[in-house]
């Protein structure tokens, strides 16, 4: 039976030591994650939140300070889960002398891919990152963007359970993004988890299903994004209901007349009382009133998250000083 989590953590930590000093300093603080199989999973934080350091450890580049850690249900050491596995780093290093396909033949050879198996894998994959023109290229002169697509293609080429990528959207042109953004979600549709860092969070929520955030080495929050964002408006659209419209407009932010004799009113969630009077409103008026609720957006919510939790720790900080 197939493991329900992709990536399963427990307290992992790593710290480093600074020059001269005896005091260990993490970079990641006992970090406790499941990933489920099948999810889309945004890894965000600040520069220096410890993102990078994690994905590290979960590709057993870098061994952990204390903690464990299993991806696809086995250790990070092991290598026949490494065959089951697509990464792309954050920052890739490409021989530029190289052809696209060159490269891409020697990455199918490190997989064992058969002779056969390799071309017809090799020519796939650049087709699915829209690169066939571009194969007989050498790699020194792709763009950013070109060169990220091709590190993609490598890490598709042994048709993976699970998809590691940091910082894919990084340097792209608003193309060159929503591009491996449907790539990406093609891949998650044939059944592929994928788990990738970003700052880019509007394109984080228009993909991903779950988000983790972490600050200064510590997890701050993790779920469904549906259910960390906070409601922050509430609308209710109101047709052929003029007399309906009068009784609302003293208490909503925003009233704006649609076509059709329709109404569209706001109404601020963090007002006392207004979500339950709406939602009244709404199941007494159904045949005229339509109810839709406004999250805020992952950008917000992130902010938000991160200022908290600074202040928090200044408060401590400043605390255990005096």
């Amino acid at each position: 039976m197939a493991n329900e989590f992709v990536i399963d953590t427990k307290d992992l930590t790593k710290q480093y030591g600074v020059l001269f000093w005896k005091k260990k300093v993490p970079a990641l603080d006992k970090l406790t994650i499941q990933i489920p199989r099948g999810s889309v999973f945004g890894f965000l934080g600040p520069n220096g939140a410890g993102k990078t350091t994690t994905i590290k450890m979960l590709m057993d580049l870098i061994q952990p300070t204390s903690g464990s850690a299993t991806v696809l249900g086995a250790p990070v050491w092991d290598i026949n889960m490494k065959k089951r596995i697509g990464f792309l780093p954050d920052t890739p290093a490409f021989n530029g002398l190289m052809k696209a396909s060159e490269f891409l033949h020697v990455c199918a050879k490190l997989f064992h891919l058969p002779r056969k198996v390799r071309y017809e894998r090799v020519a796939e994959v650049l087709e699915i990152v829209h690169m066939t023109d571009h194969a007989k290229e050498k790699l020194a002169g792709f763009s950013r963007g070109m060169l990220q697509r091709i590190g993609v293609a490598q890490a598709l080429l042994n048709k993976p359970e699970l998809l590691i990528l940091d910082e894919p959207l990084l340097g792209l042109d608003p193309y060159g993004r929503q591009d491996l953004k449907n790539i990406i979600l093609d891949q998650n549709k044939s059944g592929t988890t994928i788990f990738f860092s970003s700052h880019i969070l509007a394109d984080v929520q228009e993909i991903c299903d779950r988000v983790a955030i972490l600050n200064k080495g510590h997890l701050l929050c993790t779920g469904k994004i549906n259910d960390l964002l906070h409601t922050e408006n509430l609308v209710i659209r109101i047709k052929d209901g003029n007399d309906l419209v009068a009784g609302l407009m003293n208490d909503a932010k925003e009233c704006l007349k649609k076509d059709g004799n329709t109404w569209e009113l706001t109404f601020d969630c963090s007002q006392p009382g207004v979500t339950d009077k709406l939602k009244k409103f709404g199941e007494e008026h159904k045949e005229k009133a339509e109810l839709v609720e406004q999250a805020e957006s992952l950008e917000d919510f992130f902010f938000r998250t991160i200022e908290t939790n600074n202040k928090k720790r200044m408060e401590e900080e400043g605390g255990s000083a005096q």
